[in-house]
């Protein structure tokens, strides 16, 4: 049985809801449970039952179905969005659903890693490694990346030391070589309707965060902490196209400001991070590029 086939099989158990399981040591797993805590949306919209046929489609029909299920997306409506998906999968019909995630990307919309991560979590990992970007797959569990400032082509690190809080300061290194000390994992959560990540480097447990006060520009600096229990601790992503490159806005929960690199470098010529005082959404200053290791 080939794929697309099981695609078909597994339609009920891709329209489920996603949980994650967080174990004593911080790391998580994406469970294929289902809950019933979503409400499926009542809209009208082109037939599911009719996309899967083995007739052609008008180019008008295909762009109504693309239109529905970026729709669905984009509400949050993932059940229905996850189930349209599936049957277009099985059906063949892989590039209404790749026009959707250009779509997503192009217009810098964060609900294209809840997309991902419901089907991942809903048995559709192979949809996902198909037809997404890398980039997008991030809450996979084997996938670990630098976190490289795009402005300034610096890796994001912690200092080698603890504050006076027992905490590590977030920088960004100018030397970009692979490392553990700038190799990061992005831990997810499905918190409401989205998921959220947790930040750390794959060698210490020690979560990215915003501290509680902000200096003279308005700005939060970034730490380093063993405890992640705050939504000073949670992050989500957004894509932008810029000049060709995907990249990413990464933006706090708590405090809905985007991480940067300070503009002045140090003794060592590192730059401190921060969570920018407004939300300015200029990849030329606080995109960051994901590269996988």
């Amino acid at each position: 049985m080939g794929l697309k086939e099981f695609a078909v099989i597994l339609i009920w158990a891709l329209a489920a809801n996603a949980n994650v399981i967080v174990d004593d040591t911080g790391s998580s797993a994406v469970a294929a449970t289902i809950s019933s805590t979503d409400s499926p949306s009542t809209e009208a919209t082109v037939s599911i039952e009719n996309i899967n046929s083995t007739l052609a489609l008008s180019d008008t029909a295909a762009k109504s179905i693309e239109d529905a299920l970026y729709n669905e997306v984009v509400s949050r409506d993932f059940n229905k969005a996850v189930y349209r998906t599936a049957i277009l999968y099985g059906d063949g019909r892989d590039s209404i659903i790749t026009n959707v995630v250009n779509r997503l990307i192009d217009n810098g919309k964060s609900q294209i890693f809840d997309y991902a991560y419901k089907l991942t979590a809903s048995r559709g990992t192979f949809i996902v490694r198909a037809l997404f970007p890398w980039e997008i797959r991030m809450h996979e569990d084997l996938l670990f990346v630098k976190i490289i400032s795009y402005p300034y082509n610096f890796a994001l690190k912690y200092s080698l030391g603890e504050d006076l809080d027992d905490e590590k300061i977030a920088y960004g290194d100018p030397n970009t070589k692979t490392r553990f000390r700038v190799t990061w994992k992005f831990v997810p959560y499905w918190i409401g309707d989205r998921v959220y990540f947790k930040i750390r480097p794959i060698d210490i447990a020690y979560f990215l965060k915003l501290g509680n006060t902000v200096d003279r520009d308005g700005d939060h600096g970034a730490y380093g902490s063993t405890n992640h229990d705050t939504d000073r601790h949670l992050w989500y992503v957004e894509p932008v196209r810029h000049k060709g490159k995907l990249l990413f806005y990464i933006i706090n929960k708590e405090y809905n400001k985007l991480l940067k690199l300070g503009q002045s470098t140090d003794s060592d010529g590192d730059r401190r991070a921060y969570g920018h005082s407004t939300r300015d959404f200029n990849p030329d200053k606080f995109a960051w590029d994901i590269d996988l290791i």
